[in-house]
């Protein structure tokens, strides 16, 4: 959909418990989607290119003892839906007003939350970006950042809150809220300072900006020249946020760590450097297939030519002997001595092709895995192509059998391509011999 200024918004997020936290701290916001419980634990992937005058996401990094972060990263999170509603529904709201009753709610909830962590007290940054009517609004606690990346040039929107020497600091978490260095967050009292967020000026948005909204975990991993070079390549913004990641993850990085690419782009079509690495990727192997189809044909032809008859039998014989195999488990050589049937057995008409026999084949799979996450948000009228990787790889994906089952949310094709039918959660499944993968999908 067009803003107001004939401006689209394509954003994605991804958050990652990195390489050695049991749990996420972390917490995105985009849209009104987060990081519930259940994925607490496992990488969190969202992406779009349709969205309305208003935008909201935020990225916040929970911090506490054991874990207990997370509480206040996703009680930050889910009062959130509070400005996106107020924005959306309310042409007169002020986004500074907006922003500051959100604060101020979600810092109150954060303190009363101790009976649920156990009686440990939980904090937590936040870095916000509000896109409404081509006006961009930057805002932040922490430090969690924004940054703007506009003609070549990488600017940082928010300002970090840390201790510099002589100033007082709290301690939430066994190493003291990052070392002790954190000055202002959500879940502060008034006997640690006046809870206000740095606020950025507000200004309108141009074609071809690029936001990046990350928590330290990214930020101290990789330096702003780092950043500024992924930013600049002609990727989409998920081609972004999987390559900040890798990077990040890449060098070691012991805290989890959440990224937000959005992008400002004229509507229409957009070519993108992902499409054209698939492009070539699907071009490479469409010219496999052919030079392999001619290669087979030319020596099939050679051998019928010079043996008639007798070729068709012997192809039959070894066609059959691979099948028998399969389905036994007995060795080549016993399968064949059972099926030998001598000149008799010679078929009428051509033998099926080997992608008919493999459908006779009852394959043994021993590993089942969704390539996508399996919990995923589409638009309605949306679509995502699901897969799977199979364990022993020779079992063909057309042995997989894709199910929904609520098809009046998501349906779900032999292909596991899935189209989003209305609001609603749906349940895609995905079955092979024994064994079955589930992915839930959130229609809004």
């Amino acid at each position: 959909m067009r803003t107001s200024d004939q401006i689209l918004i394509r954003a994605a997020a991804e958050s990652n418990v990195g390489n050695a936290r049991g749990n996420n701290e972390d917490n995105v916001y985009f849209n009104g989607d987060y990081i519930t419980p259940r994925n607490i634990s496992r990488p969190f992937a969202l992406k779009t290119g349709d969205y309305t005058d208003i935008n909201v996401f935020a990225v916040l990094d929970g911090m506490g003892r054991n874990n207990t972060g997370s509480f206040a990263s996703l009680v930050a999170a889910t009062k959130l839906d509070a400005v996106t509603d107020k924005l959306a529904f309310d042409n007169e709201v002020d986004p500074d007003e907006a922003v500051l009753a959100y604060m101020q709610d979600a810092n109150e909830a954060i303190r009363e939350q101790r009976q649920e962590t156990g009686g440990v007290r939980t904090a937590s940054t936040l870095a916000l970006l509000i896109l409404e009517h081509g006006n961009a609004h930057v805002y932040n606690v922490g430090d969690s950042r924004v940054y703007l990346y506009r003609d070549k040039q990488l600017v940082k929107l928010t300002r970090d809150h840390v201790a510099v020497e002589g100033q007082r600091t709290v301690a939430l978490t066994e190493e003291g809220i990052r070392s002790g260095r954190i000055t202002k967050f959500l879940g502060m009292n008034a006997r640690e300072g006046r809870l206000e967020p740095y606020r950025a000026k507000p200004f309108k948005v141009r074609t071809g900006d690029k936001f990046l909204v990350c928590s330290d975990g990214l930020t101290d991993q990789l330096d702003e020249d780092a950043i500024a070079v992924c930013l600049s390549k002609r990727k989409d913004p998920f081609g972004h946020t999987n390559e900040l990641m890798a990077l990040a993850m890449n060098n070691d990085s012991d805290d989890n760590v959440s990224v937000i690419v959005a992008e400002a782009v004229e509507p229409g079509f957009h070519i993108t450097q992902n499409m054209i690495f698939v492009a070539l990727g699907g071009l490479m192997m469409s010219i496999g297939v052919v030079l392999g189809f001619m290669f087979g044909w030319i020596v099939g032809s050679t051998q019928t030519n010079n043996e008639g008859l007798e070729s068709y039998d012997e192809e039959y014989y070894q066609m059959n002997s691979i099948m028998v195999s399969a389905v036994s488990g007995t060795d080549l050589t016993s399968a064949t001595t059972e099926i030998t049937t001598g000149v008799s057995s010679i078929p009428t008409t051509l033998p099926p092709s080997s992608d008919a026999a493999s459908q006779d084949i009852q394959y043994t799979v021993y590993g089942l895995t969704l390539r996508q996450n399996n919990d995923i948000t589409l638009q309605r009228g949306r679509s995502i192509t699901l897969s799977v990787e199979i364990n022993p790889d020779n079992v063909p994906q057309s042995y997989v059998e894709w199910t929904s089952d609520n098809e009046d949310v998501a349906t779900v094709d032999e292909n596991g391509k899935v189209t989003a039918k209305k609001k609603g959660n749906a349940t895609i499944t995905a079955s092979a011999g024994s064994l079955s993968v589930t992915c839930l999908i959130r229609v809004k």
